[in-house]
């Protein structure tokens, strides 16, 4: 089965868990269900500074990324390597499983980038290289400059991936099997898109307030054929009988192109939650009759799907970071 991580962005400041009490019972009830990796990110503000206050932190892979395109000048081979290292005193740990670059940097150049990981690596700041929200030409070229000099080559990469997501399978995935990289899924929900109602949708419930992470789901899921998607995935769960979250996660996990070294990132709002939701990827397959549906649904919605969260902050003049700071998985 996948590989399951739970998404540090749940102990941002602010965050229903991010509190030193509820963040110790969340720790606990992530040991139980052997949920043993949490991936955060510099971006996640106060993630990694709340991580570092938890005993028993040391019993769990930690995971970080560094911005990248996110923040101008953050993927600087010194940039980096100050990063990393500053990452590694707030979560107060020796070393990070995997350091990411969360999204290619258009303004410095991959030579100085992947020399700032290679400088982190050889300072044992962290395990394994992976990228995040990378385009297949650009992850090929980051795995030939790396193999030519020498450098940590990437091993994981952590992508945009649901029922109503599903692009990479086409131009990504292909790369990634040839180059031996495994795939770790972020917004398995589509940003809760996937677990909603249309009222829901026009009533701006959670991510889909328009004033919210400027207005980042709601423009990438809120489009004609994705809403007559989701009333056919309603129906779908309905007649699984199941919830429309349990659906996403159980496709994701055992009927989409992820493999038993893959990985599916989830995270949550409460502590019931989190256990039903690594109950219901631990049930196993959907029916067949559903994983067909869902194939189906996805060939009604394929022309207006998105590829993922750094694709639609590129399109967006003016629009700052901080402005979606608070996102799952930018």
């Amino acid at each position: 089965m996948v590989k399951i991580v739970f998404g540090g962005s749940a102990f941002m400041s602010g965050a229903t868990l991010g509190s030193p009490d509820m963040m110790n019972k969340v720790f606990d009830a992530l040991l139980t269900s052997g949920v043993t990796t949490i991936d955060t990110a510099r971006l996640y503000t106060g993630s990694e500074e709340a991580i570092g206050k938890q005993e028993k932190r040391t019993q769990f892979a930690i995971d970080t990324k560094v911005p990248g395109g996110f923040v101008p000048g953050s993927a600087r081979k010194d940039t980096i390597v100050s990063h990393v290292k500053e990452a590694i005193q707030k979560c107060g740990i020796k070393q990070f499983d995997i350091v990411y670059m969360h999204s290619p940097s258009a303004d410095v150049p991959l030579e100085d980038t992947l020399a700032g990981i290679n400088e982190a690596h050889k300072l044992g700041f962290f395990k394994r290289f992976g990228l995040s929200n990378y385009a297949p030409q650009d992850v090929q070229r980051v795995y030939n400059l790396a193999k030519e000099k020498g450098y940590p080559l990437p091993e994981v990469y952590q992508g945009n991936y649901n029922p109503m997501a599903r692009h990479l399978e086409k131009d990504l995935f292909p790369v990634l099997r040839k180059l031996g990289i495994v795939f770790y899924a972020y917004s398995p929900l589509a940003g809760g898109f996937l677990s909603k109602s249309l009222t829901d949708l026009d009533a701006g419930a959670g991510r889909f307030n328009k004033d919210v992470m400027g207005g980042m789901y709601n423009d990438m899921y809120n489009k004609p054929s994705l809403r007559e998607g989701l009333k056919l995935w309603s129906a779908i769960a309905e007649n699984e009988g199941v919830t429309k979250a349990e659906l996403a996660y159980r496709w994701v996990a055992h009927h989409s192109a992820l493999t038993d070294e893959d990985g599916i990132i989830f995270s949550a709002s409460s502590l019931n939650q989190l256990i039903q939701t690594v109950g219901s990827i631990r049930k196993g397959h959907l029916s067949a009759e559903a994983a067909e549906s869902i194939d189906a649904l996805w060939e009604t919605v394929k022309a207006e799907a998105p590829m993922d969260n750094f694709v639609w902050l590129q399109g967006q003049n003016g629009l700052e970071v901080g402005d979606i700071q608070n996102s799952v998985n930018l």
